[in-house]
């Protein structure tokens, strides 16, 4: 699990981005997983706020309105040589903070997973006596998956409190801490205690740099319309940068954040590492790797040839070809990625056998020629086996097309229908998902009659 800890001052700006479309339009179901009993009537039984954003920070500023007209400092600042508010502010970075994350490889918790975890953890730090302490507000805010498909909770947590003022100064170590006590002790948190793969996958400066100009051309020329080269040097390293100048010159704001973690080598790492953990043999690997897009290639022994190629010992590593849909291309060895992608390295959690080493051969060979998998209805296209990955990819499928139907002109509903058919067939044959409603009951499109002919 991952802590990330900020401080403000400005609840109500807070709730109102938690319950926003978020800044990639990533928020989907945003809802209250837990909070103090001040503030549960704020919400209502689906978590949805009742009240606006302002009426909910006032609430939530109570405490520290209360301790403010007693005269007391509006927070203290405990911090070594007092560095955070030396000039004692008067409610100053009073609103903690945090977003818990665990990783997207390792699947989605329940809201009542995240409510035990969140108050459990704020226990552990010293900010609540435990789940029935009422001597402080706090709040916890789901809104689906992160940009990077991590499952999260936003804390917020107004550091005033009936017995004066919570001390969250210093607090990275004992977040880090609470943390690593909570995967031990929590058994829905066990397999995170394991390194992530996706921490050993290495990248140089140069690479980051080839691949964030790419896509800052990219996203310019999308957006704007205009030739990047009409830029002069200065603006195209501001926006490589991923910052920009607003008219005023006393402000400045973010508009293209291309983060390490956007490259398309962490893509290609995560859905690799998806892969590899979802799989039980080599031969499914190869077939769920191949499924996502991604084209896998082997490294066969040195005097090892096609025909001779009879066993998978006789692969010694593999490569990664991903190409986007707007025109770059990336590939990647097994050393690109990282000792945990190392084909010795997955093949001590699969299963073995010589049914599943003719498979993996098979597999393997096909995807040498480019041509369909050896098998069609393998292991993973049976709905037990399903991923957290393949799941979220068939709802945000879903997802995607009840917002286009939702915002059609009535002219263009029958044919968004018909691609939204289209596209979950194409969904069921990649996954293998069971008969939809499409199979068993005539669906009737707008302008045909119940056999389907246009009236």
């Amino acid at each position: 699990m991952i802590p990330n800890i900020t401080r403000g001052s400005n609840l109500a700006g807070l709730v109102r981005y938690l319950f926003g479309p978020g800044r990639k339009n990533e928020h989907r179901d945003q809802h209250l997983v837990c909070a103090s009993g001040d503030m549960l009537d704020m919400f209502d039984l689906s978590g949805r706020p009742t009240a606006t954003y302002e009426q909910i920070g006032r609430v939530f500023d109570r405490r520290y309105q209360r301790q403010r007209h007693e005269g007391r400092p509006c927070p203290p600042d405990r911090s070594p040589g007092g560095k955070y508010n030396p000039e004692g502010e008067d409610g100053k970075d009073r609103v903690w903070h945090c977003s818990l994350s665990i990783p997207a490889a390792h699947g989605v918790l329940s809201d009542a997973q995240w409510e035990k975890i969140v108050t459990d953890y704020l226990t552990r730090m010293g900010i609540i006596d435990g789940p029935d302490d009422e001597t402080a507000s706090w709040i916890a805010v789901r809104h689906g998956l992160s940009a990077n498909g991590n499952d999260h909770v936003h804390i917020a947590v107004q550091l005033a409190r009936d017995d004066g003022w919570i001390n969250a100064y210093e607090d990275y170590k004992p977040a880090q801490r609470a943390c690593r006590h909570l995967e031990k002790t929590d058994a829905s948190l066990e397999q995170i205690t394991r390194r992530r793969q996706l921490d050993d996958v290495p990248y140089q400066w140069s690479q980051w740099r080839r691949w964030a100009e790419w896509k800052a051309r990219y996203d310019w020329i999308e957006e704007q319309g205009t030739p990047w080269d009409d830029l002069d040097g200065d603006e195209r390293d501001r926006m490589i940068r991923a910052w920009d100048a607003q008219p005023s010159p006393m402000r400045r704001r973010r508009i293209n954040h291309i983060a390490a973690t956007t490259m398309p080598r962490m893509h290609i790492a995560r859905l690799v590492e998806a892969c590899a953990i979802a799989s039980d043999t080599e031969d499914e690997f190869i077939r769920r790797v191949r499924r996502e897009g991604l084209q896998i290639d082997p490294f066969l022994r040195k005097g090892t040839n096609t025909d001779a190629f009879q066993s998978p010992t006789q692969v010694t590593g593999y490569r990664i070809t991903w190409r986007s849909s707007n025109g770059w291309t990336e590939r990647c060895n097994t050393k690109d990625l990282g000792d945990g992608f190392r084909l010795k390295t997955l093949r001590e959690h699969w299963r073995h056998g010589p049914h599943e080493d003719a498979l993996a051969v098979l597999e393997w060979k096909a995807a040498m020629a480019n041509m369909p998998p050896a098998i069609h209805d393998g292991a993973e296209r049976r709905a037990e086996n399903l991923s957290t990955h393949d799941l979220e990819r068939m709802i945000d499928t879903a997802f995607r097309q009840a917002m286009r139907m939702r915002d059609a002109d009535p002219d263009d509903l029958r044919g968004i229908i018909l691609d939204g058919i289209r596209a979950f067939d194409r969904m069921r044959d990649r996954y293998g998902v069971p008969p939809s409603i499409i199979d068993v009951a005539p669906i009737r499109l707008p302008g045909t009659d119940t056999e389907g002919r246009k009236t």
